[in-house]
């Protein structure tokens, strides 16, 4: 789709309006660019090119600065203001910061010194159209995923509700709806129920040897399988992505703690606020180099600590798609390594000495 939209508004047929008071320069900018397969209108000057503008459908802009009566810069912001898909390229004689300056201030795409050679023309023309084709392609995505995001929230506070509004005491059937709003979250993958089971056990199992009371730790371990709830707006490439992300993918993957909280936040149930607490906490780290609030310490919530551990052993363990599973021993001797940086070394200790000493039966991985 995003290759169909460039190739749409940066070849043949894309519409392109040149403004300038001098007609050689029109009928030389016209001849060339429709040679390249760019459709032509030419304007005298502003007021000729505000009703073409407001007539007429164009992709790019080729505007003089200096014309008769009013400026290019004062055309640019007009265009910029009502029409923001339009694309603006500036061609002046003045070589100065003075100009170029304010013709970024304003959104333009570029910016043309006078005398120009055809290459020169034609890579500014081309680069400004294929921004503007990526522009159009990244708000239309991103509106949909907005919109996508919103319309599972709803669903997914629904569901919240009618658990608040029942009030339930702590259930098989009220587990059921969680870890079912859990999965549902993360349908794109198939392993989600099984990681939600092995984590959450072993989440209540360290939060045991912390020192929690039995319903305490029942009550993290059913919490705790919403941990990843805000991956419901992650879209696929991101989450599904094979191979390492790229920095702006790493930057997306780290918004679902803070799309998790948001839908769980303002629950009147305390499984709920727990489920909240663990989602934005679970991803800081005990040195402060963690996200989305680079918590250090005891400032991370204690829940969110304890889910961290659990969450980041069945992760070592798991296969997933840019990495093999790793056995026992390997996978405690990368936590080890990051005893007191990731993981707050008090609950780390407790962790790997009882995995150390237990089978893990009761996580459904054999040991």
């Amino acid at each position: 789709m995003i290759g169909d939209a460039r190739e749409l508004q940066t070849g043949r047929g894309a519409r392109i309006l040149i403004v300038d008071d001098e007609e050689a320069i029109r009928r030389s900018l016209g001849r060339l660019l429709e040679r390249q397969g760019y459709a032509c209108e030419t304007a005298a000057d502003a007021v000729e090119a505000r009703r073409l503008l407001d007539s007429e459908s164009f992709e790019l802009m080729l505007c003089d600065v200096t014309m008769p009566g009013e400026s290019g810069f004062s055309l640019l912001a007009y265009c910029h203001a009502s029409h923001p898909d339009v694309a603006v390229i500036m061609v002046t004689a003045v070589d100065s910061p003075n100009a170029a300056v304010p013709a970024a201030e304003h959104g333009a795409y570029g910016y043309i010194i006078k005398p120009f050679d055809t290459n020169t023309i034609l890579i500014n023309v081309y680069g400004a159209l294929r921004r503007r084709a990526e522009r159009i392609v990244e708000s239309s995505y991103t509106a949909s995923l907005e919109r996508d995001i919103a319309s599972r929230s709803e669903e997914l506070q629904h569901a919240l509700t009618q658990l608040a509004v029942e009030n339930k005491a702590l259930s098989d059937s009220q587990e059921e709806t969680v870890t079912r709003l859990a999965v549902a979250a993360e349908w794109r993958d198939p392993a989600t129920g099984e990681h939600l089971h092995r984590m959450s056990n072993y989440t209540a199992r360290l939060a045991e040897l912390a020192g929690f009371d039995p319903s305490a730790a029942e009550q993290l371990r059913i919490a705790s399988q919403m941990h990843d709830i805000g991956k419901v707006g992650l879209p696929d490439v991101v989450l599904l992505k094979p191979g390492p992300l790229s920095d702006d993918e790493r930057e997306t993957m780290k918004t679902h703690c803070e799309i998790g909280f948001k839908m769980l936040v303002g629950s009147d149930s305390p499984l709920i606020k727990l489920a909240s607490v663990v989602c934005l906490s679970h991803h800081e780290r005990y040195d402060g180099t963690g996200y989305p609030k680079g918590l250090r310490g005891t400032d991370i919530p204690f829940e969110g600590r304890i889910v961290a551990v659990a969450d980041v052993y069945d992760a070592l363990r798991s296969e997933r798609p840019y990495k093999p599973p790793f056995g026992k021993e390997k996978a405690l001797e990368i936590m080890r390594d990051r005893r007191g940086t990731h993981f707050d070394p008090d609950l780390l200790d407790l962790f790997v000495a009882d995995v150390e000493a237990e089978s893990e039966d009761r996580a459904g991985i054999p040991a």
